[in-house]
C-alpha cells in the first residue's frame, strides 16, 4: 500500500459519514424503515454510528437484523447501560425514559428475518459454498469485516483461515459463551452440519480480499489525517491481531493449553522490547506457542508469518501503532 499524503480531516466526519449498505433493497414499510424514521433515531442520532435500513454510520454494528441475534432482555440491559454489558464499548449511555427504552426495544426485536439454515444445508452444493451462504444468511458482516465489507465490532475475518484452526472454529461457533464467558458474540444455536459448513468456509479466508481491504483503508485514512499509528490500527484489525492479543493490544485472550497460563500476551511493551527491525523480523516467522501439556491438543491460536504478507508501509505503520502504547522509559539523572 503506497503511503500517499492526504490532508487531515476531522475524525468526527469519518464517524458520521453515511453509507448505503443495502441500497439495492427497498426497505419501505419494513420494521427497519419504521425504526429509521422513528423519533428515537432522530432524537438520539443513532445513524451516526449504526446502519439502519439503507443509511447510517460505520462505527457500530449494522442493526437491520439485530432481532435475530439479541433477545428482548439483552436489548433492555444494553440500552440501560452498555458499559455494564460490554466494558469499554464505544456505545454511550443515553438518558432514555422508560417509555423510550421500551419503544426502542420493541423496534429492535422486530428487526429480523427467518433464517434459511435447513434450506441451505439441504442444497446439493459443496460444503464451503453452504458455509458462504450461511455466513450471508446469519448477517455475520453486521459485526465482522471481510475485505471492504462489514464492521469492526468483532474481529476482521479477512485472514481468519491463517490464524485459527478449523476445529477451534467449530468449538467457537457451537457455543461462543462456553469458550469465552460474557463474549459479545451471540449464540445462534447453529446445527452441527451448519457449524461444519461455516468453519469450512472461514478456513478458506486467507487474504483473498486483502487488496479490497487495503483500498478501503486508504479511503478511510483520508478522514483520519493519514497518521502512521492510525493506519497501523487498521492493519492491526485487518490481520486479526486483536482477536488473539485483545482490543488495543491488552492481551488476556484465552488460548487453551498454552504455556504458561493459557492466556495470549498483550503487546503494550512492543515498542520497548523490540526495535522496528526486530519487530519486522519477528513478524516474518510463524510463531508456534508452547503447550502446557504435550499429551493434549496443541493451543489453537498461533501467530502466522504475517510479515510476509504486509508491505513495508504496513509493517512500519503497525509498529508505530503498537509503539504508541509503550510506557515511556524513565530517565534518571544523578548529580
Amino acid at each position: 500500500m503506497k503511503n500517499y499524503f492526504l490532508p487531515g480531516i476531522c475524525v468526527g466526519l469519518f464517524l458520521t459519514v453515511s453509507v448505503f449498505a443495502g441500497e439495492d433493497k427497498d426497505w419501505s414499510g419494513t420494521p427497519q424503515d419504521k425504526f429509521l424514521k422513528s423519533e428515537i433515531v432522530q432524537l438520539y442520532q443513532c445513524t451516526s454510528c449504526h446502519t439502519i435500513a439503507n443509511r447510517g454510520g460505520t462505527v457500530g454494528p449494522i442493526l437491520n437484523l439485530v432481532g435475530n441475534r439479541r433477545p428482548k432482555e439483552w436489548l433492555q440491559r444494553w440500552l440501560a447501560d452498555p458499559q455494564e454489558v460490554k466494558p469499554g464499548t464505544k456505545m454511550p449511555k443515553f438518558d432514555f425514559t422508560d417509555v423510550q427504552r421500551t419503544a426502542a426495544v420493541g423496534y429492535l426485536t422486530n428487526m429480523k428475518k427467518t433464517f434459511r439454515t435447513k434450506e441451505i444445508l439441504s442444497e446439493n452444493i459443496p460444503v464451503v459454498e453452504k458455509g458462504k451462504e450461511l455466513f450471508e444468511d446469519f448477517d455475520c458482516k453486521a459485526c465482522h469485516r471481510v475485505g471492504e465489507e462489514g464492521r469492526f465490532v468483532g474481529p476482521d475475518l479477512t485472514w481468519i483461515g491463517n490464524r485459527k484452526t478449523e476445529d477451534w472454529e467449530k468449538t467457537w461457533l457451537h457455543d461462543p459463551d462456553a469458550f469465552k464467558p460474557g463474549t459479545f458474540m451471540p449464540n445462534f444455536h447453529i446445527p452441527d452440519k451448519g457449524v461444519e459448513a461455516l468453519a469450512a468456509f472461514l478456513q478458506t479466508q486467507r487474504g483473498q480480499a486483502n487488496d479490497a481491504s487495503q483500498q478501503w483503508e486508504f479511503r478511510t485514512n483520508f478522514f483520519l489525517g493519514n497518521v502512521d499509528k492510525e493506519r497501523g490500527e487498521l492493519v492491526f484489525k485487518r490481520f486479526g491481531c486483536w482477536s488473539c492479543h485483545g482490543e488495543s493490544a491488552v492481551g488476556r485472550v484465552r488460548n487453551p493449553n498454552m504455556a504458561p497460563d493459557e492466556m495470549m500476551p498483550g503487546l503494550k511493551q512492543v515498542g520497548n522490547d523490540y526495535t522496528q527491525e526486530q519487530f519486522v523480523a519477528r513478524l516474518k516467522k510463524v510463531w508456534k506457542v508452547k503447550a502446557l501439556d504435550a499429551t493434549k491438543p496443541a493451543p489453537p491460536f498461533f501467530c502466522p508469518d504475517y510479515g510476509n504478507h504486509m508491505d513495508e508501509t504496513e509493517l512500519n505503520d503497525l509498529y508505530a501503532y503498537l509503539k504508541s502504547f509503550a510506557p515511556k522509559k524513565s530517565k534518571w539523572k544523578f548529580k
